[in-house]
């Protein structure tokens, strides 16, 4: 029988399709391109649905270098594909003259080198945009997270909002980003396969056909359960992260109460149920890589004995068979493939909803809003509280500008938080606090930072310099200014006597400062800012009398500034220092004389 040309046009029949086996071969010609337009929709199809995600814009960005990955994707899957057909040439060599070999096989020979240098470049690429996307998508989850409110914050925890920006940008980066890069290998090694089939024995595609129906059917049922293990899997990272961050920040008070076994005990099971759900996750990734592999083992005995049997047929020369082999893998890996492949699409699929949740907040804004400009603080029937608990209730009053107004009540009646309202910190009130005329929820961010700054009793600091903690990593400062407020503040010869100076490291939340110290160092940060407004929240309560009374006359020395503090003291000589002193009970501020 003579052997069917390779590429022989299946357009050249002129005669119509009479017979019937004519007409069966035209229909299975037809099924298998139309298969092949199928699986060439299904990138586009990948890119839209990502779109509306608005997860693809993270890849495609920097559009030159994503135009670069597609065409070297492409590129990479085509001449690998192609190499079936070096291996098919040198192979026909055999029977041929040995120039005809030494030509063909320097052909190889540069062919194999064009492959290495576009693979190569294609890696490199495609980790740039991995990389790229990654950095930019953690840079975006931060800034929203940091731009919420107070309230909007403290809806979440920080353990939550470490594990997005850690474990799940880990696992979004495997099931998402490298997944959409994945898919376009597997269809343009499919596709490229595909038509040199076709143009040899179309009837190969035919059984193809038939086990990627097979392998859909049974990533339709293996993908429910992965997606809900890896969900849960999620939940118990997040618990476990949030409880050994307690347990950690909790350790003095563990070992002073003796309560150390009980924390161990209390560990273990959590940790216990986090590797029961990573086990089970685990297990539900394999059971559909084995069912993947399944359906990879049936397609090469089916496609191999269908290759034999042709060849049986003289179909094609020796050479093609070399080639078909190889073929085989580029048509079946992508087919075994699919379940992984969907499966990891399903498994982001929470991470996802978790990262667009949190980007639906928007970036701050800083620049923009009303400037506050300078006058008094005014409240007009603010009423606010937690939950239940009422902290101002139609409270009007009014802070004139400049003064100095010490602030008394009783514990828990909402001092704090009254501070924490002027500050901005809160803006879930009902009512109105302005600023020279000014309502403060429209103001900017950075307006709102140049007009108040507050202190608070405990103050917060960073695993970061003492330069940084004072400045708050924001640039401009001059050194006069910082040794200025250092000496404000009473730091400048601690401060001078340590051999780094400014750029001495400060260990976790100052754990190598005093109280004191912390706290002056929370003072020195509010007054660098030189703000018109400043609260101080029990500001000298860390602090030996002596500092603490030149601390404040520091501050009341500041006539231009207006200075709201809140204090438990009722000591008459240091209430008498202040223009005013204001008791907050039951929800409303009044006046009082002093030492009441």
């Amino acid at each position: 029988m003579r052997k069917k040309p390779l590429l022989q046009s299946r357009g050249s029949n002129t005669e119509g399709f009479s017979g019937k086996e004519t007409e069966a071969e035209y229909c299975i010609f037809s099924l298998q391109v139309y298969t092949v337009q199928n699986l060439c929709c299904i990138l586009p199809v990948i890119i839209r649905h990502s779109r509306e995600d608005k997860m693809i814009g993270y890849i495609t960005r920097k559009k030159a270098v994503a135009a670069l990955l597609i065409l070297l994707l492409i590129v990479n899957g085509t001449i690998g594909t192609c190499f079936s057909l070096v291996m098919s040439a040198l192979i026909d060599c055999a029977s041929g003259r040995k120039s005809e070999l030494l030509t063909t096989l320097l052909g190889s020979v540069l062919f194999v080198i064009v492959y290495v240098l576009v693979g190569t470049a294609y890696q490199y690429v495609k980790i740039y945009i991995i990389a790229e996307a990654r950095k930019n998508l953690k840079n975006d989850l931060f800034e929203c997270i940091y731009s919420r409110s107070m309230t909007e914050y403290e809806q979440g925890s920080s353990a939550e909002y470490i594990n997005e920006l850690s474990n799940n940008i880990n696992i979004f980066e495997s099931t998402w980003f490298q997944n959409i890069i994945v898919s376009g290998d597997l269809i343009v090694s499919f596709v490229s396969a595909a038509v040199i089939c076709i143009a040899v024995q179309p009837l190969m595609l035919l059984v193809m056909l038939v086990l990627a129906f097979l392998t859909l059917g049974i990533t339709k049922i293996t993908t429910g359960p992965l997606e809900k293990s890896m969900r849960e899997y999620s939940i118990s990272l997040e618990e476990y992260t949030a409880e050994v961050k307690d347990d950690f920040s909790g350790f003095g008070v563990i070992h002073l109460f003796h309560t150390v076994n009980a924390v161990i005990h209390k560990h273990r099971q959590k940790n216990g149920g986090l590797e029961s759900a990573k086990r089970k996750s685990e297990n539900c990734r394999t059971y559909c890589a084995y069912a993947g592999q399944f359906v990879g083992l049936l397609s090469t005995v089916l496609v191999m004995a269908a290759a034999a049997y042709f060849s049986q047929k003289g179909m094609f020369s020796a050479g093609m068979i070399i080639a078909f082999g190889h073929l085989i893998g580029n048509i079946v890996s992508p087919i075994t493939a699919i379940p992984s492949v969907i499966a990891d699409f399903h498994a982001s699929k929470p991470v996802k909803e978790s990262f667009c949740k949190i980007l639906k907040t928007g970036k701050a804004e800083g620049g923009e809003g009303t400037v506050l400009p300078n006058g008094d603080i005014r409240l007009d029937r603010v009423t606010f509280g937690y939950g239940d608990k009422c902290v101002l209730n139609d409270c009007t009053y009014c802070f004139e500008n400049g003064k100095h107004y010490v602030l008394i009540g009783s514990s828990g009646e909402g001092k704090s938080s009254l501070l924490n309202l002027v500050a901005g910190i809160y803006q879930n009130y009902e009512g109105n606090i302005s600023v020279g005329g000014a309502d403060i929820r429209t103001a900017g961010r950075n307006h709102m930072a140049d007009a108040v700054a507050m202190v608070k009793q405990d103050t917060f600091l960073f695993n970061d310099s003492i330069r940084n903690n004072i400045t708050l990593f924001r640039e401009g400062w001059s050194d006069q200014e910082l040794t200025n407020v250092l000496a404000q503040t009473g730091l400048k010869e601690m401060i001078s006597a340590l051999p780094d100076g400014l750029e001495t490291g400060i260990r976790e939340n100052g754990s190598n400062f005093s109280g004191g110290e912390k706290q002056r160092i929370g003072l020195a940060r509010a007054l660098l800012h030189n703000s018109r407004i400043l609260l101080l929240d029990e500001f000298t309560a860390n602090l030996d009398p002596k500092t603490a009374q030149e601390l404040e006359d520091n501050i009341l020395n500041r006539r231009d500034t207006t200075v709201i503090t809140v204090t438990h003291q009722r000591d008459e000589e240091k209430l008498k220092k202040y223009d005013c002193v204001v008791m907050l009970k039951d929800g409303k501020l009044e006046e009082c004389s002093q030492g009441r």
